[in-house]
């Protein structure tokens, strides 16, 4: 979210939608307001200015429909704004335009700023595709109605069919060079909003990934996990965490050095890779310390899991990074208590995050390279910043 001097600007689809409505609002009251003015002080010329007033209202009312879909639309479920409701706008403004000076019409700004907002929001294709439908109804209303529908009526609209009506040289010049702001003004908007999502992506994933594993850190991992226990919760689904710590890990620093210590950590994590299952979560959520998800499973697969990973750890040939270099890992186990839904996935998490660390303490309390499941009756972790108790 952008600040914009003293307002913050919401980047989101949703907000730039909102933000388009608001523009549609502000523009219609406004000619509706100027129109209004200029029909009194010439007692509406003719016949032709109640008509036309009668549309800027309705232009009006339509962007304040708009919003308020919008509105709803996004408390109702988070997702990308439909792109029929511009498509209808940019048709009525087409109709607008029309009826206003045709070529020369102040409303074709709206019918940019309309395409302009699509290529924002909208994927690709579908901005193409809303492009070329505008730009077509336009110059297909300039053809057939120069002078308005209203004015010229259906059987102005029949007799340029039938007749094929010669357009002026000035006519296609500007039909050509409005069809190509359009174009021109939603590639600009779509490359902007393009770069601008790729450098989010990008911020997003330094943020909740772990440069040196490419694993997801623990904010990554934590993120995750709040909505797979909140449709656990919801779907009685059992979810079993493993925290699982590198035995003597700050040895292998002291005596190798910190570069082969990246080493053994990346090759921790290839190893967590090829052991964990296809939809269990992987995450290094601390130095040396890395965190498994199972999802629908019960304590008994995270034990199942727990002893793979011991297994797959004593087997590996560690000897190929160092020789005689040996590592093992321990492992704690805490699963989710489906039967007890607390409506708080971040303070279930919590929990379970707390059940695996007091495993996994009861494991390098007794001796390491081994596992433990949390039970309910189990003391506390007693917290400490000896290093030694965790490495």
């Amino acid at each position: 979210m952008k600040r914009i001097g003293k307002r913050a600007l919401d980047a989101s689809p949703h907000g730039l939608m909102r933000l388009y409505c608001r523009i549609l609002l502000s523009a219609g009251a406004a000619v509706f307001i100027l129109h209004g003015v200029i029909g009194f002080l010439t007692n509406f010329g003719d016949k032709y200015g109640p008509v036309l007033i009668g549309m800027d209202a309705v232009l009006l009312l339509l962007g304040f429909m708009s919003n308020e879909l919008v509105i709803n639309a996004q408390l109702q479920k988070n997702r990308r704004p439909r792109g029929w409701l511009l498509v209808f706008v940019g048709l009525y403004l087409i109709l607008l335009t029309s009826e206003t000076g045709g070529l020369a019409s102040p409303f074709f700004m709206l019918l940019l700023v309309t395409c302009v907002f699509a290529a924002l929001i909208m994927p690709g294709l579908a901005t193409v595709l809303l492009t070329a439908t505008l730009a077509a109804a336009h110059a297909a209303a300039a053809w057939l109605v120069p002078n308005g529908i209203l004015r010229d009526g259906w059987e102005g609209v029949m007799s340029a069919v039938q007749s094929g009506r010669q357009m002026h040289l000035e006519e296609v010049t500007a039909i050509a060079m409005n069809s190509a702001f359009l174009f021109l003004g939603a590639y600009i908007a779509f490359r902007l909003s393009a770069d601008f999502r790729t450098k989010v992506h990008t911020l997003t994933d330094h943020a909740t990934r772990d440069p040196l594993t490419h694993l997801p850190n623990r904010r990554g991992f934590t993120e995750k996990m709040r909505h797979e226990i909140s449709r656990a919760e919801r779907y009685a689904w059992p979810i079993a965490i493993l925290m699982i710590d590198l035995d003597h890990f700050k040895r292998i620093n002291d005596e190798h050095g910190h570069a082969f210590g990246d080493e053994v950590l990346a090759a921790a994590s290839q190893i967590l890779r090829d052991t964990v299952g296809p939809v269990d979560h992987l995450a290094r959520v601390g130095g040396e310390e890395f965190a498994v998800a199972a999802v629908a499973a019960d304590p008994n697969h995270g034990a199942e899991l727990a002893q793979r990973i011991l297994r797959r750890f004593r087997e590996y040939t560690w000897g190929e990074l160092k020789p005689e270099l040996r590592v093992t890992c321990s492992i704690g186990v805490a699963a989710l208590d489906t039967s007890r839904a607390s409506n708080n996935p971040d303070a279930s998490l919590s929990k379970l995050l707390d059940d695996a660390d007091r495993a996994l303490y009861i494991v390098k309390e007794g001796g390491r390279d081994n596992y433990h499941i949390a039970e309910s009756g189990e003391a506390p972790v007693l917290r400490t910043t000896n290093t030694q108790v965790r490495s």
